[in-house]
């Protein structure tokens, strides 16, 4: 009989950052406090599934204006990757980037669990400067399997109300092929995928093979770099990945209500980078309104599998 899988927590180095790190048998997930709080690699059987900039490995935000453009490089925000909580909308990001108090400053490590058949880490930011709003990342372990959950909280520390919603973005290596499973029954009517206005559309994707849909399963291939974005209308939120340079899948599902509104009206989106080799799979919380005081929860649930 083998021996049992044991969880294990434990701080390392990772590509020049300190790291917080979760193992259970091939699966190892490494948190970054001090870049936005980061999921900053998921590796499997020695594969590693997300893109981490590698001009941008173990450096940081100093806070210092002039050190930002260094880190932007030709974007207005720096692409550090791996996963993160950004706000959404994206329409109400400062300076069309996302809010760099929560997206690249250092977090706190609140909590850590290594015992009682537990094993993760909380991690919560600062308050935002412009928003007066406040992320918690709480991510676990599952009891079996190579599974974990983040819980997402939203907190409105400012003195004012705050129209939002949380926005969880993984980058993952390409090339890939992400299929999502589609709401066939959605409530709120309208397409089931639509495409980001000024990139490919759906037609178009679909005449280049790059998207292909059935009544219950819409198919996007993130081979090359082009860039084009897609929301879909989901069923629980459901995402499956198979990366074409190792074998491996990775899978997501969270909760998704018909009837309530989305930032950026799905509840699922896919974003193809048109530079660096990666693409995004982005799951949405539904809109709402948080006074001073209040906050909002969601969690996602996240597996890798071997494909044999």
């Amino acid at each position: 009989m083998a021996p049992p899988v044991t969880d294990t927590l434990a701080r390392e180095d990772f590509r020049g950052w300190p790291a917080y790190v979760l193992r259970r048998g091939p699966l190892v997930l490494r948190v970054v406090p001090a870049v936005g709080g980061r999921l900053m690699g998921i590796e499997f059987a020695g594969h590693e599934l997300c893109f981490i900039h590698p001009e941008l490995e173990g450096k940081t935000f100093n806070g210092e204006a002039q050190d930002w453009p260094r880190l932007c490089g030709e974007w207005s925000f720096p692409l550090w990757g791996g996963g993160k909580t950004w706000v959404a909308p994206e329409s109400d990001w400062p300076d069309q980037a996302p809010h760099r108090d929560l997206d690249s400053g250092a977090w706190e490590v609140l909590a850590q669990h290594d015992s009682g058949g537990l094993c993760g880490i909380a991690l919560q930011s600062r308050v935002c400067s412009t928003t007066g709003l406040q992320i918690t990342r709480k991510l676990m372990l599952e009891p079996q399997g190579s599974q974990w959950s983040i819980e997402h909280t939203l907190s409105n520390q400012g003195p004012n109300p705050v129209r939002c919603g949380i926005w969880d973005v993984l980058m993952l290596q390409r090339p890939a092929r992400v299929s999502i499973a589609l709401a066939a029954d959605a409530e709120k009517g309208g397409p089931l995928v639509t495409a980001r206005p000024g990139n490919k559309s759906v037609d178009q994707l679909l005449e280049a093979g790059q998207l292909q849909l059935t009544p219950l399963t819409a198919v996007l291939s993130c081979d090359r770099a082009e860039e084009f974005k897609c929301g879909f209308e989901s069923h629980d939120g459901r995402v499956s990945v198979d990366f074409q340079a190792m074998p491996v899948r990775y899978e997501r599902h969270s909760s998704v209500t018909g009837t309530q509104a989305y930032a950026h009206g799905k509840a699922v989106e896919i974003f193809n980078a048109p530079g660096l080799a990666y693409f995004e799979v982005e799951t949405h919380s539904p809109l709402q309104t948080l006074l001073p005081g209040q906050s909002m929860r969601y969690c996602i649930h996240e597996s890798v599998t071997e494909i044999i």
